[in-house]
């Protein structure tokens, strides 16, 4: 394996240790949060430090990287700071968890997010490598940079708008309230909806600088894990603890569809 993705998944290793050994300290595994957007920028910059940046193309992704891991770190350093209680989700592991669970939570939460963080970079393993933007499709490039910006608005704009509706509830404690205006009213979790278009935005960008279909495996396996484990867990939270879920989950979609359909509960998934 080529050095950089050795140091990268190390790296990455590292860091959510420390983080684990944070979580044990503090009974709050919601820090776990603060890394993850800054933990591509690292990959990222581990890749340029070893292989140097050899295109153009490569500093504009590099930039939009930079700025998109920045923007949701202060965002989720914001809301891990305003919030009441430990996440919902990882209380529930917690208490599941049992006595031994600050040692299990290394390897069920830390490590898993550590690796997952690391197989989702795929386009930036294949972008930054060597000879890596050697031949690029500009229109590829640029129309994966426009999904990139897209997603990045959705992601922001719902960030925005579930902050400002926090606070403007007022004496609603944040545990128990609800937003449900604005973008929150066309999907239960326009967040997400952003993070998958933005990555689908790199990998596209990354296919077009590299060749390589690995550059979609990120953006991939994200979605699925989203799909298939994010949404799941958070709307089983939102269900306990959010008076009206049930009613907001029958008229409007969990990502995209047509809203106010109703839903099967078995396909019910959650924030």
């Amino acid at each position: 394996m080529d050095a950089s993705l050795t140091m990268t998944l190390a790296i990455s290793c590292l860091a959510f240790t420390g983080i684990w050994l944070i979580n044990v300290m503090t009974e709050d595994a919601g820090v776990i949060d603060y890394y993850w957007g800054p933990g591509f920028s690292v990959i990222a910059l581990v890749h340029v430090s070893y292989h140097g940046v050899s295109s153009p193309y490569q500093w504009v992704l590099l930039a939009v990287v930079l700025i998109w891991s920045v923007r949701l770190a202060g965002h989720l350093i914001r809301r891990h700071h305003g919030a009441v209680h430990e996440d919902g989700r990882y209380r529930a592991m917690r208490k599941s968890g049992g006595p031994s669970w600050w040692w299990a939570s290394l390897f069920k939460v830390f490590l898993l997010q550590a690796v997952l963080l690391w197989l989702i970079a795929a386009p930036l393993h294949v972008a930054f490598r060597p000879g890596g933007a050697d031949t690029v499709s500009a229109a590829l490039f640029w129309t994966g940079m426009a999904v990139f910006a897209l997603g990045f608005v959705i992601e922001w704009i719902a960030d925005v708008q579930l902050a400002n509706g926090k606070q403007a509830q007022g004496s609603i404690l944040p545990e128990t309230g609800m937003v449900t205006h604005g973008l929150w009213s066309m999907s239960r979790h326009p967040n997400y909806v952003g993070e998958i278009i933005l990555w689908w935005g790199l990998g596209i960008s990354a296919l077009a600088m590299s060749g390589s279909l690995i550059a979609l495996a990120g953006p991939a396996l994200l979605t699925a894990v989203i799909a298939g484990v994010s949404l799941p867990l958070t709307e089983q939270h939102m269900m306990r603890t959010r008076p009206g879920y049930d009613a907001y989950m029958q008229r409007v979609p969990a990502l995209v569809g047509v809203p106010g359909r109703t839903r099967s509960r078995q396909n019910q998934p959650a924030e």
